[in-house]
């Protein structure tokens, strides 16, 4: 009976190590890739579109997207960074403010994640106060350019997104 007992428990180190041997890991490049995913509005009691939000996904190879709270000058002001377009007769133009506090960037909190394996993918939501820009639009058709930065002030790909109606 203890001989049985030696070879099952033999046979179940075994499967634990081969078992473990072929967890992988992802791997992703250390600069970030972002990808859009969606955007959406939601509506004031006019029916305007009031505030939007935006959704990308990404991936980073060593996990070092986001800011901390102490991390608040520049470069390190913002990591996640906007630019608002309109379409005026068939060709994009990119909003530009009068005042220059105002600003669709934003910050993405730190998300390397505990462990060994830094490599991150997820999506990240942003909500944007279209009830800011309204007034300076000269057409209703909106678009976004969209890159973001890790701590390295790596600088990720930067996306374009498709037009969108708003009210």
């Amino acid at each position: 009976m203890k001989i049985i007992a030696k070879i099952v428990w033999i046979f179940f180190i075994a499967g634990l190590i081969i078992f473990s041997s072929c967890t992988k890991f992802e791997e992703y490049p250390i600069i970030p890739h972002i990808e859009f995913v969606s955007f959406a509005t939601i509506h004031n009691v006019q029916q305007q579109d009031s505030l939007g939000y935006i959704t990308i996904s990404y991936t980073d190879g060593d996990g070092d997207i986001g800011l901390t709270s102490e991390e608040n000058t520049p470069p390190y002001q913002y990591n996640f960074f906007l630019d608002i377009y309109e379409n005026i007769n068939g060709v994009q133009q990119k909003i530009v403010f009068s005042d220059t506090s105002i600003t669709f960037n934003s910050r993405i909190p730190v998300l390397t994640p505990d462990g060994i394996n830094k490599s991150i993918k997820g999506e990240i939501e942003m909500e944007l106060e279209l009830y800011i820009m309204t007034p300076f639009l000269d057409s209703d058709t909106i678009s976004f350019e969209i890159y973001i930065m890790d701590r390295a002030l790596n600088k990720s790909n930067v996306i374009h997104t498709p037009d969108f109606i708003i009210r």
